[in-house]
């Protein structure tokens, strides 16, 4: 059986902040069209992780190749120009602004008339105007958030917040998705439908993502692969079925000897 080629390379990642260790020697590699996930207890690492790849951080050693090509030390706005598009943890709409706006700024590296016809509106702006529109426009009726379009983001309910923050993502036509905790602060509703989306994410438009969630029933559901941080390291990488079993993950979420279920999951005990 023949496995996707690796979009994503993490090697020997190490991260350290004033003596305090964030990421200590990580390595993942995500294979092209996937879902995988990163899960540990708070403090385990998952966010630096996500803000090395994206280029918020950079790395004390190691390196992290998209499609082979290194995005240590390139700026963040350059690395999503290389295919890149990130939520965050803490919402980062702008609430004073339309669904429709915030979903067109995802858009924005995309743009290639220059300044001056932007402000004279000339023939070359107005059409890529429409093109980047109507792109923005799939990605309101894929979300289904049609009734929402000319709403500002200060008005919406959360967990529309949410699917707006992803919608702007899509619309940046990445490679590679991280999504930071999509699951945070919605209810099971929301949640089902959230994880509908990331699954026709994968599968109708094949966009390759690495998802950080708490909640390890929804990560067992739709994860191809998982990996396992504890203080920065990388404790354990495998599929959902054996990660549910994992001792070190049943240790980071529920305790040692525990062997009841972690959110939800019977764990079988942790040996």
């Amino acid at each position: 059986m023949t496995h996707p080629a690796p979009l994503l390379h993490v090697d020997g990642v190490t991260l350290a902040f004033a003596g305090l260790v964030a990421l200590d020697d990580v390595s993942l590699e995500v294979p092209e069209g996937s879902l995988f996930a990163v899960i540990g207890p708070n403090g385990a690492g998952k966010s630096s992780l996500f803000n090395c790849i994206s280029g918020a951080y950079r790395p004390r050693s190691g390196d992290i190749r998209l499609r082979g090509k290194s995005l240590v030390g390139v700026p963040p706005h350059q690395v999503a120009a290389r295919g890149v598009a990130r939520t965050f943890q803490n919402l980062a709409v702008f609430d004073e602004l339309t669904v429709l706006s915030n979903l067109m700024l995802g858009r924005h590296h995309l743009m290639r008339a220059g300044w001056l016809s932007d402000l004279l509106w000339l023939r070359g702006t107005r059409r890529q105007e429409v093109a980047h529109r109507e792109k923005v426009e799939q990605v309101i009726d894929f979300l289904r958030l049609e009734k929402y379009r000319r709403q500002p983001a200060a008005v919406l309910p959360y967990g529309v917040k949410k699917l707006v923050e992803v919608g702007r993502a899509l619309c940046m036509e990445p490679d590679l998705l991280l999504l930071d905790e999509p699951a945070a602060g919605l209810n099971q509703e929301e949640t089902e439908a959230l994880a509908h989306y990331l699954l026709e994410i994968k599968e109708t438009f094949g966009i390759t993502q690495v998802l950080i969630e708490h909640q390890l029933g929804l990560v067992l559901d739709l994860a191809d692969r998982i990996a396992v941080l504890d203080f920065g390291r990388k404790v354990a990488e495998d599929e959902p079925a054996a990660i549910a079993r994992h001792p070190a993950v049943v240790e980071a979420y529920i305790g040692v000897g525990s062997s009841s279920e972690i959110d939800g999951v019977p764990t079988g005990g942790a040996t």
